[in-house]
C-alpha cells in the first residue's frame, strides 16, 4: 500500500505550476514594459538619439521651418569684461530659418542648439559677459519662438557659446527640439 501525504500535488496541479513560473517568466517583463512605456516615450522627446546629417550649405525641414548652417565664428574683439577663462574663447554658430508654419510656441518647444566636438561631448549656449550684443535683427532660437512670424519670413539665428580654443576647428552644431525627437538635425561645416 503505497501513502500519499496529502501536500503532494497530483501530476495534473504540477505541470499547470510550471506552466504558470514559465509564464511569469514572460508576463513580468511584458508587464514593466507596459507601465513603463509612456515614460519611455516621454524620455525620447526630452533626449537627441538619432542624426540627420545635413550637407554644408544645404537646409533641412525641422520643426515646421527649413533652417541653414551659415557658420561659426569665434569672438576675439569687442569684450569689455575681463577675457574668458584660459584656454576658452566665446563661438558664435549662425543660422538663416525660413519660417514654414508659424506655429512655433507649439512646434520649437525645448529649442537646443548645441556644438558637439568629435568626441561627441557638447557645449549648451550660454552668456559670456562683455560680449557685444547682437547686431538688430539677430534672435536666439527661444527669442525667435516669442517673435512676430508669417510663413516664408526669414529669421538670423544665432547662439552663443564658451568652448575650449583647442576643438574650435571640430566642432559641428545640432538642433532638437520636443516635437521631433528622438531625431535631431547634424550639421557639416561650411568648407
Amino acid at each position: 500500500m503505497t501513502l500519499v501525504h496529502e501536500d503532494t500535488p497530483n501530476p495534473s496541479e504540477r505541470r499547470w505550476r510550471r506552466r504558470s513560473l514559465w509564464a511569469l517568466l514572460l508576463l513580468v517583463p511584458l508587464t514593466l514594459f507596459v507601465i513603463s512605456y509612456d515614460d519611455l516615450k516621454e524620455m525620447g522627446k526630452s533626449d537627441d538619439f538619432l542624426p540627420i546629417d545635413v550637407s554644408a550649405g544645404q537646409s533641412a525641414r525641422y520643426g515646421g521651418s527649413d533652417w541653414q548652417f551659415v557658420g561659426l565664428r569665434t569672438v576675439t574683439e569687442g569684450i569689455k569684461s575681463k577675457t574668458p577663462p584660459a584656454n576658452a574663447v566665446p563661438v558664435v554658430a549662425r543660422f538663416i530659418v525660413e519660417i514654414g508654419e508659424p506655429d512655433l510656441r507649439n512646434l520649437w518647444v525645448m529649442c537646443s542648439i548645441k556644438l558637439v566636438d568629435a568626441s561627441g561631448r557638447s557645449w549648451s549656449p550660454t552668456s559670456v559677459p562683455g560680449l557685444p550684443r547682437p547686431a538688430d535683427g539677430i534672435e536666439t532660437c527661444i527669442s525667435t519662438i516669442f517673435a512676430e512670424v508669417g510663413k516664408g519670413t526669414r529669421r538670423v539665428v544665432e547662439e552663443t557659446y564658451l568652448v575650449p580654443a583647442n576643438i574650435v576647428g571640430e566642432l559641428r552644431p545640432t538642433i532638437g527640439m520636443r516635437g521631433e525627437r528622438p531625431y535631431y538635425l547634424r550639421f557639416a561645416r561650411p568648407e
